[in-house]
């Protein structure tokens, strides 16, 4: 809970200091962020899964590469060909993966509750995110798939998985499985999110969320499964392994935007297919090392 605490303050301080930055800022410290650290947390995906392969061969290791390699590789395919169907599986595997990076460390019972709050507290936070910057949400989406999505589907969205999510956070809390204290604290963080993301970019909003809440919760979590603890010499042997897929990553993206230099809009679609590309396969990573660490 004390990162958490610190995340608030964190997160709070983001908000104060928009007010100082104008849109064009708020964009380039969000990408600078996401750049960074954002792209840093998924980086370590194959240490990750040489850590899970352990001594059970290199014949082993190379399928489980070649998956993650092809999960990506599809991803990216379903985008070009397919981008609305890609772009509803980015949501749902999504908003699973913030669910249980944020869910995670609490024991809340079997395995289908636990993996329905995963995914309808994760969907609040991204419904929540679109319909408080509709405007841009739907700008992003029409560049990527040539839609016009309704912004009253944002807020159909909204309410069916906060609903949703609210049953189950209070049958957490009726079945002892949260207490008090943690009831409180779980809703007054979405009054925090719901009050960043009103009064911020969309860019913005998504970066204060995505780093302090997701990305650097998750390179903890993977310094523990990896290294054993949360030390400074464990996240230098976390850089030292993850720098060649960073640097492969944002080289990438940067060519990207080369290509694309002069339509910002379009680059901002494009960016969000290359993560979703990239959430894809991470996403089953991430939940196969949790499963291991049980």
């Amino acid at each position: 809970m004390n990162f958490k605490r610190i995340a608030i303050f964190i997160t709070l301080l983001s908000l104060w200091l928009s007010n100082y930055f104008s849109n064009p800022s708020q964009q380039i410290l969000a990408l600078c962020l996401i750049f960074s650290v954002g792209i840093l947390h998924g980086s370590n995906d194959l240490a990750i899964i040489h850590k899970m392969n352990g001594s059970r061969g290199v014949k082993n290791a190379f399928l489980l590469i070649g998956s993650y390699v092809l999960t990506v590789f599809i991803a990216a395919l379903l985008f070009y060909k397919l981008p609305e169907l890609a772009l509803a599986l980015f949501i749902l595997f999504s908003g699973y993966h913030f669910g249980e990076q944020h869910w995670s460390d609490r024991k809340l019972g079997s395995t289908s509750l636990k993996k329905s709050i995963y995914l309808f507290y994760g969907l609040t936070i991204l419904f929540l995110l679109f319909t408080l910057n509709s405007l841009q949400t739907s700008e992003i989406i029409n560049n990527l798939t040539s839609q016009n999505i309704p912004e009253i589907w944002y807020n159909y969205g909204l309410i069916g998985s906060s609903v949703t999510f609210t049953v189950f956070l209070f049958f957490l809390f009726a079945t002892r499985r949260l207490t008090v204290n943690d009831l409180f604290f779980e809703l007054f963080l979405l009054l925090v999110f719901a009050i960043v993301f009103n009064f911020t970019t969309l860019l913005w909003a998504f970066a204060i969320y995505f780093i302090y809440w997701h990305s650097i919760p998750s390179i903890l979590e993977q310094l523990s499964y990896l290294y054993g603890d949360k030390s400074f010499r464990s996240f230098k042997l976390y850089l030292r392994s993850s720098s060649i897929i960073w640097l492969i990553s944002v080289s990438a993206i940067f060519v990207l935007f080369y290509i694309v230099r002069n339509n910002a809009d379009l680059f901002l679609a494009l960016f969000f297919a290359f993560l979703g590309a990239i959430t894809f396969a991470h996403s089953f990573i991430i939940m196969k090392m949790f499963t291991s660490e049980k």
